[in-house]
Order: C-alpha cells, then structure tokens, then sequence
C-alpha cells in the first residue's frame, strides 16, 4: 500500500464513521515516502481522541514509525496508545507498544491503528449509552 492509498483509506475511516461528530485532520508530508498525521476526533457524545501518526513507505510495505492514540473526555485521558520508549514500559512484553489506562496503569499492548481505537471507541460509547 501507498502512502497516498493510506491517507485515502485513513480520510474514508474518520468521515464514515458514524460516532464521530466533527473532526481536524493535519497532514504533513516530510518527503515522497514519509508523512506525518495528526488529528482530533470529536465524537458524538463529547468525548475527543487526539492522535498522531508517522508513517514511511518501505519496500517491503508501511511502516508506522511512532504513533499516539489519546481518548479523553475533558482533560481526563480515559486511555492511551503509544510505541514511545517509555521507561516504566520497558518490562512489558510487548515493548515499545503499549497501553496507558484511566488507573495510570501501563499494559501490554499490540501495534495499534486508527481503525482498532475507534472500534474500541465505538464499543465504549455503546457500553454508556
């Protein structure tokens, strides 16, 4: 896949989906093959997701060089995804991919993407309702 095909794939993502409410979407492209997204999700029942995106295509496909996913409501971060080098996630498994939770607690956690967090969203905002 392309970065141009992943923009398109990450732009049709965010405008179907049907529980976010309005959204921001920065797209800076650093060369041909690099790019950096950034963004703000609103979502219908006020809740808000900040993320961010630095992806290289490779040869041998894309590769999301550093990633954030941040679900807040207010100032109150309900959960966040990151591969950062953060030192108290050093010990997990799943090193440097993990998740922050509402407790403060660092968990395991896979590679994530924009898709897997609003579906994770998505069952959050069901679970409320």
């Amino acid at each position: 896949m392309s970065i141009n095909d992943y923009l398109t794939e990450l732009e049709s993502l965010i405008g179907t989906s049907s529980i976010v409410g309005s959204y921001n979407l920065n797209i800076d492209r650093k060369t041909e093959e690099i790019v950096f997204v950034s963004g703000r999700l609103d979502f219908k029942d006020g809740s808000t997701l900040d993320f961010k995106e630095f992806v290289e295509e490779t040869n041998a496909g894309l590769i999301k060089l550093k990633y954030g996913y941040n679900y807040r409501v207010g100032s109150k971060v309900l959960f966040r995804y990151d591969n950062a080098a953060d030192p108290r996630a050093k010990a997990l498994a799943s090193f440097p991919h993990h998740k922050h939770l509402e407790t403060g607690e660092i968990v395991d956690s896979y590679e994530m993407n924009l898709s897997g967090v609003l579906t994770e969203i998505e069952h959050l905002i069901i679970k409320k309702s």
